[in-house]
């Protein structure tokens, strides 16, 4: 197996998610059975991570891809969403995501998405003709272009020049969002029956729609849902996460 990105953007995004969870309880942000909720929804990304890697090493993605009767979607990346979403149901636990996405450092959420400028891997080998699917065309060019602009949003956040502009953040994320959930879940009848579509099944590929970019993504949608509340509130953006930490 040659050298991927994949997994390295997988851990990296855990432990991003892990540190979120350390430094609010640290802070005393959460409590005990928030962190609680919040270690235990971390856990449950990373022994998907575990499973999403034994399929992979066993050619379990291929050959489901496979099958004739084969569901028509990745499902790989519905699985961490799930599990986010089981969790919002959850009252503790949906008031500490909220939380965390308050007292995480917002120039943190911003800079996270840089790691999206990795989807040039895969932009590169559609050009060479490595990868005959169109997917990394529609989809990773703008994915790529997104975590650029998520180096010159952090820039521009960081100097103050849109620190007090959330609803400048809720815009941005959402973009972020929909760029890959649009083409990607819009389209996927023509993708699941695309000849070359099936190089996002092979390890470790798959690792990337499997748990990286759900990952980059509801970070996405965290940012934009606290960046709104504090444009709803008239509250600057870092004012909330003092709020709660007061």
């Amino acid at each position: 197996m040659s050298f991927s990105l994949p997994p390295l953007f997988a851990l990296a995004l855990l432990a991003f998610l892990l540190w979120m969870a350390c430094r609010a309880r640290r802070s005393a942000a959460i409590s005990s059975g928030q962190s609680r909720g919040a270690y235990g929804l971390v856990a449950a990304l990373a022994l998907w991570s575990v499973v999403l890697v034994a399929l992979g090493l066993g050619g379990v993605h291929e050959a489901l891809a496979a099958w004739p009767v084969a569901p028509q979607v990745l499902w790989q990346a519905v699985v961490p969403v799930a599990i986010v979403m089981l969790a919002l149901l959850v009252p503790s636990l949906r008031e500490a995501l909220a939380i965390l996405g308050d007292v995480t450092p917002w120039r943190a959420l911003i800079a996270i998405q840089a790691f999206r400028i990795g989807a040039i891997g895969s932009v590169v080998k559609a050009l060479r003709g490595d990868i005959s699917s169109s997917f990394p065309l529609w989809v990773g060019i703008p994915d790529f272009v997104f975590g650029a602009s998520a180096l010159l949003v952090a820039v521009l956040y960081a100097r103050g020049r849109i620190e007090h502009r959330p609803t400048f953040l809720t815009a941005w994320s959402l973009v972020g969002a929909a760029i890959i959930l649009v083409p990607t879940f819009g389209l996927m009848p023509y993708w699941m029956h695309e000849p070359g579509f099936a190089f996002i099944f092979e390890f470790p590929m798959v690792l990337a729609p499997g748990i990286a970019v759900p990952v980059l993504v509801l970070l996405n949608l965290l940012l934009a849902w606290r960046s709104f509340v504090a444009g709803r509130s008239g509250l600057p953006a870092d004012d909330v996460g003092l709020v709660r930490r007061a």
